[in-house]
């Protein structure tokens, strides 16, 4: 009898939360358009995003059948990996704290885009790249118990790590990040002149 109020409570949930995402937020993106061209939603484009990366990999998965293949000779090949590690194949044997970690990041970068202003564009797309690609690696490793990897790049005899689009987002979002702090951030705005824009509360 537990297990069935479980599963009715968890359907209840994704039935309201499918309802948000398919009806009421488009509305609220549409609505509020004109923002969003000019200061990017950390949720509006991480869920492109992490769109993209799923695509990517149903697409690798479908197909897999007919991996590896060659794209470039000795340069790029699309393959399919099942990466049950962290990053590149490293440690394994962990489950658990790979999605505890990806959870706590998502959680505190959506947070923090609700406080972000309009104006801090690269931030913005920086903070929508990292949640973009960490739930799309997050996705698999809840759903698959690993990470589906397919690109993997050739340098002579040596193989660089297997990886995916998200993989890609993320580590974009973090040399943006890096860019935007300790390179195109070094002039602290005057105090009189920090007036903030924050984003309509989706973020």
């Amino acid at each position: 009898m537990t297990k069935i109020l479980d599963y009715i409570f968890w359907l209840f949930v994704a039935i309201r939360t499918s309802v948000f995402v398919i009806f009421f937020y488009p509305l609220f993106i549409l609505k509020n358009i004109g923002h969003y061209m000019k200061a990017p939603s950390v949720l509006l484009y991480a869920t492109v995003f992490f769109a993209l990366d799923r695509i990517t990999k149903l697409i690798i998965l479908y197909k897999c059948h007919l991996l590896p293949l060659r794209i470039i000779k000795d340069f790029f090949t699309l393959t399919y990996v099942k990466n049950p590690g962290v990053a590149f194949g490293l440690f394994p044997d962990w489950r658990l704290p790979p999605i505890l970690m990806a959870l706590v990041m998502v959680l505190i970068i959506t947070y923090y885009s609700f406080h972000l202003p309009a104006k801090e564009r690269l931030t913005r797309w920086s903070l929508a790249l990292l949640v973009g690609g960490a739930l799309g690696n997050l996705y698999d490793r809840i759903i698959y118990g690993f990470v589906v990897d397919f690109f993997l790049f050739h340098f002579g005899k040596v193989d660089f790590p297997v990886f995916n689009f998200a993989d890609v987002a993320i580590d974009l979002g973090v040399f943006l990040l890096f860019l935007d702090i300790f390179i195109l951030g070094t002039d602290e705005p005057s105090p009189g002149n920090r007036e903030s824009h924050p984003a309509p509360s989706a973020a």
